[in-house]
Parts: C-alpha cells; structure tokens; sequence
C-alpha cells in the first residue's frame, strides 16, 4: 500500500443520503488500511438550504444532522464550492470555502467574447451590464464578487413577497435609472433549484420596465429541477457549474439546455 501515508481525497456531489452513506464507507475503509490524512471535496453539500428551523418542532437539518455527521469523520479539510449559508461554515469543521469568483468570470466573459482567458482583464465589458442580486440574502456575496471583478455599476436588489402560507407570491425590482434600458441584466445566486424567483425577476422586469437588453442567469449550483422549458422563455443564456450533476445531450429534460445552458466543469 504505497499511498498509506499520503494525503487522500474524496470526491462526492454529496446530492443525497446515499452519498453520504458512500462517503462513511470509504472514509472508514481508508481509515482502516492505515490512511491517516484525507479530505473531503464536495462542491455541493446535502442540506446546504436547511439551515434553520423552519417550523415549531423541526430542527436545523444542516446544523443537527450532516454537519454532525460529516464531523464524525475527522476530515482534514472540507471544501465546499460557493456555500448557501455562513451556518455550513460555522458548524463543519476544517471548513474550506471557494467562492464564486471563477463561474462569475467565466460567464461574463463567454458572453462577451465567446472565449475564457481566466481573469478579467478588459474593463470595457463592465460597463455593459448590471448585476441583479435576487434578494437582500444574496446581497453578501454578489458585493463580493462584483469587488473581485472590478464591477464599479449598480447592484439591483430584487424583494420578495410572500402570501400568508409563505408561498413566493411576486418580486419587486427598483428599477430607477433610465441608462439600465440598454445593458445586459445578469442575475447572480448560488443555487437554482426550479427557477421561480428568477423567472419571477425576468417577468416584473418585462412588465413593468422599459428594457430592451438582454438577460443572463448565473447560478453555481443548478439542479433545475423543473427542466429548462420555463427558464428558455426569459433568459438569453444560464451559466453554472457541474457541481449538482452533469447536463448531458440525449435526454429529453436536457436537449433544450444544450441550447441554453453552460457549465463550468469543477467536479
């Protein structure tokens, strides 16, 4: 066994109890061949958005049940791709984070010049667009990022309204500045799971803003869930990461992705 003493990774999208259950098994085998270091990588992380209690008598998913799970294990380090909540980083420990920074990047660039060279190094093409930040929980990381690509423009800070059941019921955008009318809008979050608050976004600002640009949503984590029917009647281009799953041609829910949709590969 020459790698014994060696750092060990592993990999794991982390989607579902059962690749948590995959991940103890491997851990434990490892652990019994005498492997003393090894590391967790897992870009999307189960439970990411169950970071409270969201009723009388539940718990705290992440807090309560994977993160004590994960810990158990005594990873070196664990290293999560764009994280949903400060909680995971609080709770998990050896916590290592990569931000948004890359997919961010890679986007806006792809949209401009159909190429990546890797940073941003053209500031002409930042004075193009303007970023949309869907809620005030958003707001956090899309300062950050817009800091790391030199973006010096408006932030668009969308609200939510919610009906008495909590249901998402319609989203507000202040749109006050007639000089948006012409400049691409890009819609920055980490997760998209059935893209009702961004279509949400795209509708108010079709229906009560004078826009003539186009729109583009950037999303770390897709699961899309709903397929890409709905989201190809509002957005001219998704991008997001491989972190979820692999968007393959030949499957019926996926054919209109490869129209529209493009990943960056970071698993």
């Amino acid at each position: 066994w020459n790698t014994i003493n060696n750092p060990i990774q592993i990999k794991s999208r982390l989607n579902n109890f059962k690749d948590l259950e995959l991940i103890i098994c491997a851990t434990k085998s490892l652990r019994e061949l005498g492997v003393k270091e090894i590391h967790l990588y897992t870009p999307y992380l189960l439970g990411s958005r169950s970071d409270r209690k969201f009723e009388e008598g539940s718990n705290n998913y992440l807090k309560d049940v994977i993160c004590p799970i994960i810990n158990s294990l005594n990873f070196e380090s664990v290293t999560v791709l764009d994280p949903h909540s400060d909680v995971l980083e609080a709770c998990l420990n050896n916590f290592k984070k990569v931000d948004n920074y890359t997919i961010v990047a890679n986007s806006l660039f792809d949209r401009n010049t159909g190429i990546y060279p890797g940073m941003l190094n053209k500031p002409e093409f930042l004075e193009k667009f303007i970023l949309i930040s869907p809620d005030a929980g958003a707001n956090k990381k899309i300062f950050k990022v817009a800091e790391q690509i030199g973006y010096k423009g408006d932030i668009i800070t969308c609200s939510k309204s919610r009906d008495e059941n909590g249901k998402l019921s319609h989203t507000i955008v202040p749109w006050n500045h007639d000089d948006y009318i012409n400049k691409d809008l890009i819609i920055i979050d980490d997760i998209c799971d059935g893209g009702a608050t961004f279509i949400n976004i795209v509708k108010y600002i079709k229906e009560f803003c004078y826009h003539k640009g186009k729109i583009y949503l950037v999303v770390t984590h897709g699961i899309f869930s709903k397929g890409f029917e709905e989201l190809s009647k509002y957005f001219d281009g998704i991008y997001c990461t491989n972190s979820y799953s692999d968007l393959k041609s030949g499957e019926d829910i996926q054919q209109i992705s490869q129209k529209i949709c493009k990943q960056l590969n970071v698993f």
